[in-house]
């Protein structure tokens, strides 16, 4: 925790055209704190500090860990989640003008359900429970629960870790990378924590210890998880730190990489993804071309999910930019794109077990 070092870079589109936006973030607590700061893309290879102009100055130095952009409203526009260490989180809302409006408190995810400041560390954001709102989750220091903000609509989020089946579990641990990912298949989002200790002499303790396990949980599909990690991965503790998910063998399963503060990184095979899939390789024509804000829905046997193109998040890491989807038992699939900037299409009768490239303005 003794760095002020910078630990966060978030990517987006922020004023719906062709150039992508970067804010950064440092920390933490026992030093003095530095700004926020977000840079607007010239599109000449530049970048200018917009940090005043949009309103993200970050006017109490807080110790930002994590940042992400995504459009927790729905309005078409992405807002920036900040986690902070130690410290309040920021949410600023997108007033659509180049401006941003910080509604963290308001919103329900600058504390706790019981009102504490978290130590945030790594962010996951997605739909784990299929009502098209992209909810939240954090991992924090030791001795301090994960966080699962899930979203109500309307801009307002509830702290519902213990009654999600994340709470109690994660306690003893200290987290840094994290994300969503149907590892199964089953087409629901399910939960993947990367732990580790920053403080060797923690081995000392009783219920704390350097080298921590990989946590995964599974969604149950009724709003609950339940942790398989002595199932699921069975490994041995690490003192880990970033982590990311991609299909890098694309066989339709999900695999993870972990690096490790003291060894070799670990990239971990899927063997448990059993169910039907899709993967989804977006390309912009009109907005920038990794499509980075773009939001996809994905229909299937009934089941409607969520996804978003995005850089960032996580802990000094980045994922598979393709979106994956499990389709459970499902054998083709209905989608459609909502591109940055605008503009929606729409594709049918998509076959199952297969890459499905996209181009905008193809359809």
């Amino acid at each position: 925790r003794g760095d002020v070092r910078e630990r966060a870079v978030a990517v987006v589109v922020i004023e719906r055209v062709r150039r992508a936006f970067m804010v950064h973030a440092c920390g933490p607590i026992g030093y003095k704190g530095a700004p926020d700061a977000l840079y607007h893309n010239n599109g000449n290879g530049t970048f200018t500090d917009v940090t005043a102009k949009a309103n993200v100055t970050d006017k109490h130095l807080y110790f930002g860990f994590q940042a992400v952009f995504e459009d927790f409203d729905n309005d078409g526009w992405p807002d920036l989640f900040v986690g902070n260490d130690s410290n309040p989180n920021y949410l600023y809302r997108n007033k659509q003008d180049g401006t941003f409006e910080e509604v963290g408190i308001a919103s329900g995810v600058a504390f706790s359900a019981d009102g504490k400041e978290m130590s945030s560390m790594g962010i996951a954001v997605g739909d784990y429970d299929h009502d098209g709102n992209m909810d939240i989750f954090i991992t924090t220091f030791a001795n301090d629960n994960y966080i699962l903000f899930h979203n109500e609509g309307g801009g307002l989020f509830a702290d519902v870790s213990y009654p999600a089946g994340v709470g109690e579990a994660t306690v003893p641990h200290l987290g840094w990378a994290t994300f969503f990912l149907d590892y199964d298949n089953d087409g629901n989002l399910d939960l993947l924590c990367v732990n580790g200790h920053v403080y060797p002499e923690v081995d000392r303790g009783i219920r704390e210890s350097y080298r921590q396990p990989l946590q995964l949980f599974r969604n149950l599909g009724n709003g609950k998880f339940r942790e398989v990690t002595k199932d699921a991965l069975n490994l041995p503790p690490q003192a880990a730190r970033g982590g990311a998910f991609a299909d890098y063998n694309n066989n339709g399963r999900l695999g993870v990489a972990v690096s490790r503060i003291d060894g070799k990184p670990l990239l971990l095979e899927n063997t448990r993804g059993r169910g039907n899939w899709l993967r989804l390789k977006l390309t912009g024509t009109k907005c920038n071309r990794q499509a980075v804000g773009a939001r996809v829905k994905v229909t299937a046997g009934g089941v409607i999910q969520y996804g978003s193109v995005r850089a960032g998040g996580s802990y000094l890491s980045s994922n598979d930019p393709r979106l994956h989807f499990g389709l459970g038992v499902a054998s083709q699939a209905e989608i459609e794109v909502t591109w940055p900037g605008g503009g929606t299409e729409k594709f049918t009768a998509v076959p199952a077990n297969r890459q499905f490239d996209i181009r905008q303005g193809s359809n």
